[in-house]
Order: structure tokens, then sequence, then C-alpha cells
């Protein structure tokens, strides 16, 4: 993919922004393709500010909840608690922020458009060995649709969106860690 010249960055800079800015909040199921090969399903939510969950369909039942400050990843394989990282040293902090500026993300590397699609690639700049992820947005009309995690070891998993519910009225404790890991905990005893 070829960078865009710089008038048409901006334009596309300034589309994605509207566009991150308005999203408020959101629903929509995905497809997870792992590098080893396998597939899983699951819902996705999002909430301004900061909040966001990757509840995955059984067998796999797994769950991701970010809260705002912290991401906690839930596994049904563990018996230990949910690893817990600090949200906003996560490229996914970008997308549940309120008012965005790809361009000033410590994230963001690069922008790009290619065949009526816009890239952007994101890696923290602290730990770049770490991977990257990308942000795939169609263009007209402006939509989230994908977006790629390329690990330390350069493998790669694709999570596909269906269309996004917007706008959609999400209660808070879906993104309540404490809330999550009660019930996660009753549906994974015994």
């Amino acid at each position: 993919m070829l960078a865009v010249p710089a008038r048409a960055q901006n334009e596309s800079v300034n589309r994605l922004n509207t566009y991150l800015t308005n999203l408020r909040s959101a629903v929509a199921t995905f497809t997870q393709e792992n590098p080893d090969g396998t597939t899983v399903t699951g819902t996705f939510y999002m909430k301004k500010p900061g909040k966001m969950r990757f509840e995955y369909d059984a067998p796999s039942d797994s769950l991701v909840v970010a809260d705002g400050r912290t991401l906690a990843i839930f596994d049904a394989k563990s018996n230990v608690s949910p690893q817990r990282y600090p949200q906003r040293r996560t490229p996914l902090s970008l997308l549940s922020a309120d008012n965005i500026d790809v361009t000033s993300s410590i994230f963001v590397r690069r922008i790009e458009e290619s065949g009526g699609r816009a890239y952007v690639t994101m890696f923290d700049p602290e730990k770049p060995r770490n991977g990257q992820m990308v942000m795939i947005f169609n263009i007209e009309p402006m939509r989230l649709v994908e977006w790629i995690l390329t690990d330390k070891s350069g493998l790669e998993t694709h999570v596909y969106l269906d269309e996004l519910q917007t706008d959609v009225e999400l209660h808070n404790r879906l993104f309540s860690i404490g809330w999550n890991i009660n019930d996660f905990e009753s549906r994974h005893s015994g």
C-alpha cells in the first residue's frame, strides 16, 4: 500500500477523526481467525468513554473487558484471575476515547488508503517489538470493518466485524471488571 498524498491524507485523517469521535456506542458480532487456523465468534460492545467488551461464543467462552482504566482478559480454561493491563497502554484505547485525533495518538504510526479502505497502523512506541495492530475502515461510507493483530513473533489474528449497530443503550455492568469476575466464575465453576 502506498501512503496517500498530504492533501488526501488530511481529508482521510479528518474523516477518520469525525467517524471515531462520533462513534459513541456500538455492538457487532465478529469472527476471529487465529494464527493456528481456528476460528471463533463473539460479540463486540463499545461505550464511550473507555469501555469495551469482547464476549466470545462457546466453546471458547473467553471474555475481554475494558472499563476505562483496565483491560482484563478472562480465560475459561484457566483457574487464575483475569490478566490485567493498563488500558491506556493498549492501541484499542484509541477506539474508545472520547475525542479522537489519530495524528496525536502515541500509538498511530501510519495512515494509508488503498482500494476504498483506510488502514491505521498502531503499536506501542515504548515496546514496538510486542507487535502491532492495523485497524481497517471502509471509506464510503466510513465504517470500521476489521483489525489485524500481529504478535511479537509475526503471527496474525484477524478480527472481522459484522455491521456495527451504533448509538445503542448499553448497561455499564457489561464493562465492570468486578461484576464480570463474579459472573464469569459462577458460569465456569464446578
